[in-house]
């Protein structure tokens, strides 16, 4: 379907003869009579569609410039219908899931270039064995200095004071309940700290995660730009 205005309609009748009636020239569009029109009717259009174009340019004289008016029209352009909800749902999550699955094929693509220089990266087990290694020795010497200040502590308090204050005369039971009153405050002191540092590594993992995350999409974004 071609869409026909006023600028279209100067130009058809530009190249038509003055004396061509184009009010009475009838346009046969099958065998019948029913369905006949006249040139006049079918330019007064909003569009006009193939068919009749073809029609009208049989219908009028062979030497006529029927070419300009062709060259003149431009398709028709048609209102889009509403979506609803559901469907602008739907197609945002078509255009999401499209989207998620292009930066998977382009991570696959970039892990693919970059493996014959990164050799850990064709073998996912030893990607990260060399930080989980540092992550275990770290908490066994986390474990083996908590034992040793709580139990050093318990011996403070079980022989310390009875070298230190021999006179006070405590007995074993006095001495067991001060040196497990020590050990306690200083297992609290560590674990304060051990927690503490585990909240610490925690933060550190994930500004590391956040700053990957932006690194890989940023290598993305250059590979569609370099594509």
């Amino acid at each position: 379907m071609w869409r026909l205005t006023e600028e279209e309609r100067k130009i058809f009748r530009k190249i038509i003869p003055t004396d061509f009636p184009t009010d009475q020239t009838r346009i046969y569009f099958d065998e019948t009579t029913t369905n006949v029109s006249s040139i006049d009717e079918l330019i007064n259009r909003d569009g006009i569609s193939s068919s009749e174009v073809e029609a009208i340019y049989k219908a009028l004289p062979s030497d006529t410039e029927f070419y300009k008016f062709v060259g003149s029209l431009k398709p028709q352009k048609f209102p889009q219908p509403e979506l609803t909800e559901e469907q602008k749902e739907a197609k945002r999550e078509y255009k999401e899931r499209i989207e998620r699955l292009r930066n998977q094929q382009a991570n696959m693509e970039y892990n693919n270039m970059i493996r014959s220089i990164d050799q850990t990266r064709s073998n996912s087990l030893l990607q990260n064995f060399g930080q989980e290694m540092r992550e275990v020795s770290r908490q066994m010497v986390a474990i083996i200095n908590t034992l040793i200040t709580v139990g050093g502590s318990f011996a403070f308090g079980f022989w310390g004071v009875q070298f230190a204050y021999p006179h006070l005369g405590l007995d074993i039971a006095e001495r067991m309940l001060l040196g497990l009153v020590c050990a306690t405050i200083v297992f609290f002191a560590d674990l304060y700290f051990i927690v503490k540092s585990m909240s610490n590594d925690e933060i550190e993992e994930k500004n590391k995660a956040k700053k990957k995350k932006w690194v890989e999409s940023t290598s993305i974004s250059l590979q569609k730009k370099c594509q």
